[in-house]
Formats: structure tokens, C-alpha cells, sequence
């Protein structure tokens, strides 16, 4: 016989969450949230996954809805562990991910009386989630259709808005007690489509057919075949421009897929060629600072940002905000888009095919190192499998390289933290059931290791760790390399390898130090197995903060 939770007001919040067709749970082990736990995992209608860290939990969370794009429920008991779901809040936040944050507290009459695992649970992530409820522990009938009302606008919220809720739930013990049988049924919930603000497509077209230079910067996108058919459409007009990274999941021949290959420090009539009149930015964050040094110092006459949550002034010159899901204002508009005669595409083609030969041509010089071996990794990824990658340098290593059409491409980049890359690409991959890979660097990846623990971890599940002993972007971005404690406080040095972690979690293991032996390694890490895998790429001893700099000097 199945055991759940006695207390009502558990039975309705699992009851409300079914109702609107949210069945993903992950759990953190605890005893205030232990009713909520019973009668999770007691009822078969949900996927329930237990993670102890709940700062892994929080992130591995996000993965799954990351890849399910609905909403997740993580949950945790009171005090501290509510509070190391803050990281994965904050990404969810700006990255407009559905993310449930169910915390158990202490009754409300034990806050600030120094009890034990007692904490200002209530708003505690106002500043980064759409909606904070506080239930009450009642089980009178007009607090129970209370609380009832206060969770379905938050789910409403979260679904509405893509984004975090915070639930909020004291409990009194006893904790335990259960009972067999549910007393709340609610019927499927179906909640209104969205309404966007009306917009004039006409005015739109007549503005971009006026003009002779145009571009389009795609950023954080999830991959959608109707808007990149789209964007390709767009993009055989010679006076138009369309940037993308491998974060924007959209490809074309036409499209300038490696921004940072183009972009430089040119004369000011040089920049001023490749200036747009109209920028069309589309999705989210843009990884490259180099596009955004670019439009800031050289800004368009108009910015248009197209998205359907945030309206963000990236650049300081935006003038419309068109807010609603780019398919559906690009299929009113591309059909009304006339071409015009233009040398922009031109100009920019040109020097795109002048710096990929350059590109290439010093790849195939340069010995092993962190670049060289990036060229090798994504060469070699395996059609249809999910990329996820680390931030900080290994992001911008990506976006140096094409990557194929059928690897969609995924990145912390809403705070850009390396906090969580690891415990999110494994909750991706639980979610999609699709081969992943993580390419991650050291610091993340040590930073992250109890993602590790999981007991959840898919077979085919992948981590390229690139291992350089230390954090290597302070070496590159200006300011950390002019001091004298560049080694100390900010590379953090180190001569730790991921062997015992893979050991202890129970990984597959090897690790390659020159290019040979990274080719031949790819063939059986890639093939099925009943163990997730790593590969360790050792290149603390080769030149890698020197080579990259050539590398931008060459392709000047």
C-alpha cells in the first residue's frame, strides 16, 4: 500500500502541479520537506530525481527544463538549502527558463527566533523570479482554496512568462504521518494564450525596405526550424547581415556564424562601412564582446530588439521594442520584404573568406595547445548529439569554429557564471534522453564536481575536460594580467586531474596530452556504454595564452 502525505495543503499543491502538467521533480534529501517527498515519489504520475547538493539540484533542475521547456520543481528543506538554489534562480531568470523553486520552512511564528535550519525564507528570490507565494499551514476550507489560488497564478506566472516562482511552505511537525488515498482532486488546468501587444508590421517594411545596410544579431536561441527558414530568407538580401553564434542554434551559408573572426579594431572609416543603419537583435545574451564594443561605439540609426520577455538597451541605441515570439513577427514581415541593391553583404563577405584562410591556416601551424585542440573537439562531435558548454573561456573557444547543423548547442550565458555547467548539461540530458556532451574547463568543472554525484547519471552522458592548471581568461581579458598576483588570486593554479572524482563516481577515464592521441581517443568515448565518460585533455605545459593572441594578431 502506497504511502502519502496526511496533510492537505501537500495534497494540493502535488494535485495543482498535475493539473497543469508538471511532472518533473527533483529532490534534495531533508526532513521538513520530507511530506513533500513522501508523496512525490509515492505517486507514480510523477518523474521524481534525488540530488543532494541543492546547488547542483538547482541547476540540474534548470537543464531539464531547459530541454523540456515547461516547468520543473525543485525541492528542498528549510534554511541554507533554500538558499543554494540561487544561482540556478538567477540563471533561470535571465535566461527565461521554467524553473519551480518548492522550499519546506520552519513555521512562521519560528522565524528570526534562532531555531534551528531558520531562515527569511519568504521573497528570499523577489529580486529574480516573476512571482513569491508564502502557503499557509491552514486546513480550514477557505485557506486551503486560498492557497490553492495563490499557486495556480504562480504556476500561471512561470508557464506565461518562462520564468522562476518561488512556493513557499511552513510546516509543523508531525512530518510523517500518512494516509493511502488523496483527499483534492483538480481537474487539467488550461491556461489562456499569450496576448501580445498588436504591432505595425507595415512600418516596419517600409523602414527596413528603405534601408541599404542591415543587420540581424541573433543571440541565445533554442533551435526552431521555422525561424531560421526565416532568417534565411532575410538573409539573401545583399543589404543584409545576419550574425549568429553557436549558442543561436540557426545555420546558413549566409549567416556569420563567427563574429570574433570579423570584428576588429579597424579604421574609423573602415568601421563606419560596416555599421548598420538598422539592427535587428533577436533572442538573448550575446557572447561576443567584441560585436558589442563595436555597436556601442558605433551605434545603428535604429535598434529594434525582437523578443517576446525581455526589451534590453545591450546597446544603448535601441529605439522599438517589437514584443512577441520572433516566428510570429517575421511571418508577417518577411513576406512584405523587398531586396535592395547594397555592396553590405559584400563587405562583410569579403572579409569574412580573407580571415577564414588566415583562420585556418594557423590552426594547421600551431602545436597542441587549448586552441588547437578545440579545432579537433568539434571536428569530431558526432552528428545529432547535444553540445553543452562551460563558460568563460571555453564558450569563446567555441565560437571560433563551425560547428554542424545537426549539434544544437546549449550555455549558462543568462549570468554567464561557471557555477552549475556540469549539474545542468546532466539534467539536459536526463530530460532530452539525447547523447551529450559537456566541454568544460578545469575550474568549472572542480567548481561543479558534486554534479557528479548523481544517482540519476545517464550512460550517455560526456565530459571533455580541458585541464590547463588554472583559470586561463584572466591571462587574456585586460586588467588580471597587469598585476603581480595574476598566478595566485586570479589563473588559482593548480595540479588537480579529474581521475579520482571519475573513479569515485564511477566514470570512464582517460586522458590525452598531444593531438594524436586526442583523434584516436573520440571513437570509443562516443560509443555506447554502460558508463558515463571522461576525457581529461592535459595542456597545462603548452603555450595557450601566447597562441591565442597570435591567433587574433594573424586574422588582423
Amino acid at each position: 500500500m502506497r504511502k502519502i502525505s496526511n496533510k492537505l495543503n501537500v495534497q494540493l499543491i502535488t494535485e495543482t502541479l498535475l493539473a497543469f502538467g508538471i511532472d518533473h521533480i527533483v529532490l534534495s534529501p531533508g526532513s521538513r520537506n520530507g511530506a513533500l517527498t513522501m508523496q512525490f515519489t509515492n505517486d507514480e504520475r510523477f518523474k521524481t530525481y534525488s540530488v543532494v547538493d541543492e546547488r547542483s539540484a538547482g541547476f540540474v533542475a534548470l537543464g531539464m527544463a531547459q530541454q523540456l521547456q515547461k516547468p520543473v520543481v525543485v525541492c528542498c528543506t528549510s534554511g541554507s538549502a533554500t538558499a543554494n538554489y540561487y544561482p540556478a534562480v538567477t540563471e533561470a531568470f535571465f535566461q527565461n527558463i521554467p524553473l519551480i523553486v518548492l522550499s519546506a520552512d520552519r513555521p512562521e511564528h519560528l522565524v528570526d527566533n534562532f531555531d534551528g535550519q531558520t531562515i527569511r525564507q519568504h521573497n528570499l528570490f523577489e529580486k529574480h523570479s516573476v512571482h513569491n507565494v508564502q502557503l499557509s499551514e491552514s486546513e480550514e476550507t477557505d485557506d486551503l482554496t486560498r492557497n490553492m489560488l495563490l499557486t495556480k497564478y504562480a504556476l500561471i506566472d512561470c508557464v506565461n512568462k518562462s520564468a522562476p516562482i518561488h512556493i513557499n511552505m511552513p510546516f509543523s511537525e508531525p512530518l510523517y504521518e500518512s494516509v493511502s488515498e488523496s483527499s483534492i482532486q483538480i481537474d487539467n488546468i488550461t491556461i489562456d494564450h499569450k496576448v501580445y501587444p498588436e504591432i505595425d508590421v507595415i512600418d516596419y517594411m517600409r523602414r527596413w525596405n528603405s534601408s541599404a545596410r542591415k543587420m540581424i544579431l541573433v543571440g541565445l536561441h533554442h533551435p526552431n526550424e521555422e525561424f531560421n527558414h526565416y532568417l534565411s530568407q532575410l538573409a539573401e538580401d545583399e543589404s543584409v547581415v545576419v550574425l549568429t553564434e553557436v549558442t543561436s542554434n540557426t545555420h546558413s551559408s549566409k549567416f556569420f556564424n563567427k563574429i570574433d573572426q570579423v570584428i576588429f579594431p579597424y579604421t574609423e572609416e573602415e568601421l563606419e562601412a560596416l555599421k548598420p543603419d538598422i539592427l535587428l537583435t533577436i533572442g538573448q545574451n550575446v557572447v561576443s564582446k567584441k560585436i558589442k564594443r563595436f555597436l556601442r561605439e558605433h551605434k545603428p540609426t535604429q535598434h529594434w530588439h525582437l523578443d517576446e520577455y525581455w526589451q534590453p538597451d545591450t546597446f544603448q541605441a535601441l529605439t522599438d521594442k517589437i514584443e512577441t515570439k520572433p516566428e510570429i513577427f517575421l511571418e508577417q514581415f518577411v513576406p512584405f520584404v523587398n531586396q535592395k541593391e547594397s555592396n553590405y553583404y559584400s563587405l562583410w563577405n569579403t572579409i569574412r573568406e580573407a580571415n577564414e584562410r588566415k583562420h585556418r591556416e594557423y590552426i594547421n601551424m600551431i602545436p597542441f595547445s587549448d586552441l588547437k585542440a578545440f579545432d579537433s573537439i568539434i571536428r569530431n562531435y558526432p552528428e545529432n548529439w547535444q553540445i553543452q558548454y562551460g563558460n568563460s573561456t571555453v564558450i569563446r573557444y567555441g565560437l571560433l569554429f563551425d560547428h554542424k547543423n545537426s549539434n544544437a548547442v546549449f550555455c549558462n550565458r543568462g549570468t554567464s557564471g561557471i557555477d552549475g555547467s556540469t549539474s545542468t548539461a546532466i539534467g539536459a540530458c536526463i530530460a532530452s534522453e539525447q547523447n551529450t556532451v559537456l566541454i568544460t574547463g578545469d575550474i568549472s568543472f572542480f567548481y561543479d564536481s558534486n554534479a557528479l554525484w548523481n544517482v540519476n547519471m545517464p550512460k550517455n552522458f560526456r565530459i571533455i575536460l580541458i585541464n590547463n592548471g588554472g583559470g586561463n581568461i584572466f591571462k587574456f581579458i585586460p586588467g588580471p594580467s597587469e598585476t603581480d598576483v595574476v598566478e595566485d588570486y586570479f589563473v588559482t593554479k593548480h595540479h588537480h586531474t579529474a581521475e579520482h572524482l571519475a573513479k569515485m563516481f564511477d566514470f570512464d577515464y582517460q586522458v590525452v596530452s598531444n593531438l594524436t592521441d586526442l583523434e584516436n581517443s573520440y571513437k570509443e568515448f562516443y560509443n555506447e556504454s554502460e558508463r558515463p565518460k571522461i576525457i581529461e585533455i592535459d595542456t597545462k605545459n603548452c603555450a595557450n595564452d601566447s597562441i591565442l593572441r597570435g591567433y587574433f594578431s594573424t586574422i588582423k
